[in-house]
């Protein structure tokens, strides 16, 4: 009598905490608009607990940004929590370099070694444009999901957003080009923190 294994999906969690701090930020002047937003702060423990959302299978935590001064204790927290912190710097006029070109090549290496594997790929981002480097969030989204060598991978999307009103003074700072390809797609799921505010977001 032969028995079939059902093949467990591995989880691979890629973080640009500068894409989520600065959706957390813009949240905080919806929610708390007497509040300076240069106070709003992440959770990380909140925050890893959305994006694990209590599965098993985790093989890959990364975490790519540029934390400004006085800031530093974040990457500590991201550390206890498992991740891999992978630290960028900032040019002279504090603009940062490389942070999602970083997370990308790790992405496309899996893309590369693991396409016939059962794979959850969650990208906590809601960056789509081309970077310094000529290369984008979006490509990866788009591969994965419109092409059918990935038929056995999904594809998690988690960032802040929101429907922007006609007076508003700013929008929601995901890539509605790649949301609407993740909500199109069956292996598609996007993971909206701005539903989880309230525990993913603090102030110092």
């Amino acid at each position: 009598m032969s028995t079939t294994v059902l093949k467990v999906p591995l989880i691979h969690i890629f973080v640009d905490h500068s894409s989520i701090w600065g959706g957390a930020r813009l949240s905080s002047k919806i929610h708390h608009p007497k509040i300076d937003d240069f106070r709003a702060r992440v959770s990380v423990r909140h925050l890893d607990e959305v994006l694990v959302s209590r599965r098993k299978g985790v093989t890959t935590k990364i975490v790519s940004g540029g934390i400004p001064p006085g800031m530093e204790g974040v990457w500590a927290e991201y550390q206890k929590a498992g991740y891999d912190t992978q630290r960028l710097f900032r040019d002279n006029n504090w603009k940062e370099r490389g942070v999602d070109h970083s997370l990308i090549g790790h992405m496309w290496r899996l893309l590369a070694r693991y396409q016939a594997a059962p794979i959850i790929l969650v990208l906590a981002s809601g960056d789509g444009k081309s970077n310094e480097f000529g290369t984008s969030f979006f490509e990866i989204v788009e591969e994965v999901l419109t092409h059918s060598k990935y038929n056995a991978w999904q594809l998690e999307l988690a960032s802040f957003d929101w429907r922007c009103p006609q007076d508003a003074a700013f929008r929601s700072p995901t890539n509605q080009r790649m949301k609407a390809l993740v909500d199109k797609s069956p292996r598609g799921r996007f993971v909206n923190l701005f539903e989880h505010y309230r525990v993913v977001v603090y102030h110092d």
